[in-house]
């Protein structure tokens, strides 16, 4: 699977390649060895973009970056179908803050398109399948704004205006059960 780094420089845009380096005061290139030490210590500074295989980004009109690392081939939630969610949260440096594995932990079950779960995510979620797996990028204002997520004592969770990152599965689409209104 995509390591999330490699999917973080992917949203966050392509790793360019810088000019050609010349020593200061003269018109000649540095040597091969040092382009291939310092190229080497620029590739392990920044994840490689290629190795990703990521082919399209998305933007819904909300501002939810997003590709996918599966296509799912199953249905797609409607409103009020409740779905069952694999996730991975990160903060805006890359740095996991939640996620449904874990011993103990289970995906999340929730109403779809009934604030139960993050507006960014029920973007994201509208056009996904059940059994694809999509990387997200959420803008703060659809994730927890400006309060962001903190404790009493004043540290934070998730910082107030802070932009998200998610990995979302979605494991399961299934219809809420029928009341006697819907006969």
């Amino acid at each position: 699977m995509l390591s999330f780094a490699c999917a973080s420089a992917a949203l966050l845009g392509p790793v360019t390649t810088p000019p050609t380096p010349a020593v200061a005061g003269s018109a000649a290139p540095i040597g091969r060895r040092a382009l291939l030490g310092g190229a080497a210590a620029l590739a392990l500074a920044r994840p490689a973009v290629a190795d990703t295989q990521v082919k399209k980004f998305f933007t819904t009109d909300g501002g939810v970056k997003y590709f996918d690392l599966k296509e799912g081939g199953g249905y797609s939630p409607k409103d009020g179908d409740f779905v069952i969610i694999e996730y991975k949260s990160f903060n805006s440096k890359g740095q996991m803050y939640d996620s449904s594995d874990g011993p103990g932990r289970k995906p999340l079950a929730a109403k779809y398109k009934a604030n139960q779960i993050l507006a960014g995510w029920e973007e994201a979620l509208e056009t996904m399948r059940e059994g694809g797996t999509r990387v997200l990028q959420v803008p703060a204002n659809l994730a927890y704004g400006d309060k962001g997520v903190c404790f009493e004592n004043g540290e934070c969770l998730v910082q107030p205006g802070e932009r998200l990152q998610f990995e979302l599965t979605l494991k399961r689409v299934a219809m809420p059960p029928a009341t006697t209104r819907d006969f």
